[in-house]
């Protein structure tokens, strides 16, 4: 293959794929792709290029279900916090618990 710039003859190497999707870091390791030693110009074959978009695919279907899990947990974090409230109220009204500056009336702020 040679290179549509200078004409000269390209190499075949591997080499990491990194691009930034949806915020997140791609990286796709060993990513064959044909580079020209005379100006630096590099083209991916169409298999690379279908294997790559495969990768990407994967990866966002990944960074989806963490995001996910991320925002479950942020959830439960929330009502937990609020359990927490309402119980100190309580044991505040109750008497068990006397307010004072050193006692917070909100947890996990």
């Amino acid at each position: 293959m040679r290179c549509k710039y200078c004409g000269r003859d390209m190499i075949k190497t591997k080499t990491p794929f990194k691009r930034p999707v949806k915020g997140e870091m791609l990286v796709v390791p060993d990513v064959e792709v044909y580079s020209c030693p005379g100006c630096g110009a590099v083209y991916f074959p169409e298999e690379t290029i279908r294997h790559t978009g495969k990768k990407i695919g994967e990866k966002l279907i990944q960074v989806a279900k963490e995001r996910g899990r991320i925002k479950d947990e942020k959830e439960y974090l929330r009502k937990l916090q609020e359990q927490k409230q309402i119980d100190l109220e309580e044991a505040i009204k109750r008497g068990e618990i006397k307010k004072n500056d050193d006692v917070p009336l909100k947890i996990f702020t």
